[in-house]
């Protein structure tokens, strides 16, 4: 769902008390109708009545969002009737619900749906938390309803509660394995991102030998190159191919070592070693 579709959802809204103080940030992203009243939240300020819905975007981030204990005096001061729409900038599965339903609930707030949001990386908001102030149970909705909050229906009966209290309780029993390999697959996590570390090191270590025996390796090279290039190699070669070669050497050394004489001094030619 989209956060311009939000404040369809909680009714007709005679006002919007905000409590984020985003100045008009969370005004346009909630398209609020120019039919509504807007204003900031004022502590004991104007008083509240049944059409009045307070928004806030709770999260992490003390600098974009607020926390449920600041948005908690506003909720207090809505009558029956009034309701909220909360903006919650946690990652669902790092939600810290238990905090803001123990605000809910000291201020007779009824949650009646948390609707996940689309399109988090423009606004950063999740999910959103949609309550009302009851003196009595509203009438249960079901997941992603798109129908306005009616708080006038027929209360949940008995049996309804007590499916509701059931399902909470095997909920807690499947969920609470789940937190704990979640816990553990942060564990094992920490310790690859630790082995990641040290394997890096060690491959940057390696690399640093590879280059430096690449580097001696150049070195070699260059020097066999000038090596055999030298003057002193290439008549000790002429030598060592005429001895191998008796009957040819008698031609090819004479020969072999007049060319070399000759080359001597000539460019790109390299000194052999001195003695």
């Amino acid at each position: 769902m989209l956060i311009h579709e939000l404040l369809p959802l909680v009714g007709d809204a005679q006002s919007v008390v905000e409590v984020s103080q985003s100045g008009d940030a969370l005004r346009e992203l909630l398209r609020a109708p120019a039919a509504s009243a807007y204003r900031a939240y004022v502590p004991d300020g104007e008083k509240m009545d049944a059409g009045t819905v307070v928004v806030a975007f709770l999260g992490p981030k003390p600098e974009a969002h607020i926390d449920a204990e600041t948005v908690a005096p506003a909720l207090r001061e809505l009558p029956v009737g009034g309701r909220a729409l909360l903006l919650l900038g946690w990652p669902v599965p790092e939600l810290p619900y238990h905090r803001l339903l123990d605000e809910l609930v000291t201020a007779g707030l009824q949650v009646l749906q948390v609707v996940p949001l689309d399109k988090v990386s423009r606004h950063g908001a999740h999910c959103a938390v949609l309550a009302a102030r009851v003196d009595r149970l509203a009438p249960l909705r079901t997941h992603l309803s798109d129908a306005p909050l009616d708080l006038a229906g027929e209360a949940p009966d008995l049996r309804a509660l007590l499916r509701l209290t059931g399902e909470y309780v095997f909920g807690d029993l499947l969920s609470r394995p789940l937190r704990r390999n979640l816990a553990a697959a942060g564990d094992r996590i920490k310790e690859q991102d630790e082995r990641i570390r040290a394997l890096e090191k060690e491959i940057a270590a390696r690399d640093a030998t590879i280059a430096k025996a690449e580097s001696r390796l150049a070195r070699a090279r260059n020097d066999l190159a000038d090596l055999r290039a030298s003057t002193t190699f290439r008549i000790g070669n002429t030598v060592v191919q005429g001895a191998r070669r008796p009957t040819r050497g008698i031609v090819s050394v004479p020969v072999g070592l007049v060319r070399i004489w000759r080359k001597r001094g000539t460019p790109g030619e390299r000194p052999g070693p001195q003695s």
